[in-house]
């Protein structure tokens, strides 16, 4: 038996108290940015209270419904890549572990809520925590594409836009179309895929274990992304993607408007890649001062208020994480998990063995009360 001496403590850089305190540490520096005109002008401080004061806020109902309609298609997203290891419903299996993993996320560090997600779905589904995980990663993925899409437009249709943006949105665009591509041939060509990367792997002279973790990991993510064989499928996945981070950007332009500050539409595209790329990076729980900081540099280079810029982001940030972290901590207490539950990824997910067999088209999917 394997003693608490004997059990290897986890690198300082893994440690969750390192993570807390490098993410509150970047969330700070952030906050010091964006808030450095308030600090040393007293003028800007009067401005920042009223645009509180003199803000539009008949526009809450509204943007509350553009939040719900969001979260619902990231659930109904889900239940799509879920869709090949069973038949689930987007309210009542999908939206309640979601929600609850983006609450956590917001209250803990180190992304604990996709942990959180994972392991609440794959408990009470009954699905094995690899497979789940699959479909959270394949998220990403589409995120990452969604995104940068959203950001080349922005960049490609900003009014006098400097030849250097240009050439940034090109960049993006072309990184967003490789990206597209890689993941095509994946799909249809996987053997040949898993192939290609085990030799380049070889080449790098990468060990042949890792090398081998690797392609179980490859071989495993096509049970995931099995749901994107079909096209039609596919076709609407990539709608929903687009169309929920649509509705992000909107909440951001009127956000932004609702405090008096009027920019172009691209520039909110431009926000939007701005902010979804930002909040990838350690910081603290709910990236505060994050968001911040992207508002008020990002949207510098207009005539528009520092004052009511910051005002409108802690807006727009508070209208998502209140209602998000309310909900969700809620459904997670009643659901009866556990936070001690949600500790590091299994090594069955983390090693990606062997697939679970895909269930029959017509089989019940597993029940969940």
């Amino acid at each position: 038996m394997l003693t608490s001496e004997s059990v290897p403590r986890p690198p300082l850089w893994k440690s969750k108290g390192f993570q807390l305190a490098l993410g509150v540490s970047i969330s700070l520096v952030c906050l010091g940015f964006a808030a450095q005109e308030l600090i040393r002008d007293a003028h800007a401080r009067e401005q920042f209270v009223e645009a509180f004061r003199s803000a539009d806020y008949r526009l809450l109902p509204v943007l509350i419904g553009m939040l719900v309609s969001l979260y619902a298609l990231k659930a109904y997203r889900w239940r799509l890549l879920l869709s090949p290891l069973g038949d689930y419903g987007t309210w009542r299996d999908c939206f309640g572990p979601m929600i609850s993993g983006f609450a956590v996320n917001n209250v803990l560090p180190a992304r604990a809520g996709e942990v959180v997600r994972v392991m609440v779905f794959a408990r009470r589904s009954g699905l094995p925590v690899a497979s789940v995980l699959t479909t959270v990663v394949l998220e990403r993925i589409l995120d990452m594409l969604s995104i940068l899409v959203f950001l080349s437009v922005g960049l490609l249709n900003l009014p006098e836009m400097p030849d250097a943006l240009r050439d940034s949105a090109l960049f993006i665009g072309a990184v967003a179309t490789v990206g597209v591509a890689g993941a095509v041939v994946f799909l249809v060509w996987t053997s040949l895929f898993v192939r290609f990367v085990n030799w380049g792997l070889a080449l790098c002279r990468v060990p042949e274990s890792l090398r081998a973790k690797v392609s179980r990991i490859l071989e495993t993510a096509v049970t995931g992304l099995a749901s994107l064989k079909s096209p039609t499928k596919l076709a609407v996945i990539v709608v929903v993607s687009l169309l929920q981070w649509g509705l992000n950007g909107a909440l951001m332009y009127l956000s932004l408007r609702s405090f008096g500050v009027v920019v172009p539409i691209p520039a909110a595209l431009v926000l939007l890649g701005v902010v979804a790329l930002a909040v990838a990076v350690p910081a603290s729980p709910g990236f505060f001062g994050v968001i911040q900081f992207c508002f008020t540099s990002t949207l510098k280079i207009f005539p528009v208020s520092p004052p009511a810029v910051l005002a409108a982001s802690i807006y727009y940030h508070m209208i998502q994480y209140i209602p998000v972290t309310l909900y969700g901590l809620l459904w997670l207490s009643r659901s009866g998990f556990q936070m001690r539950e949600a500790g590091p990824v299994p090594q069955e997910a983390e090693a990606a063995a062997v697939p679970a067999p895909l269930p029959e088209r017509d089989s019940p999917s597993p029940r969940v009360d």
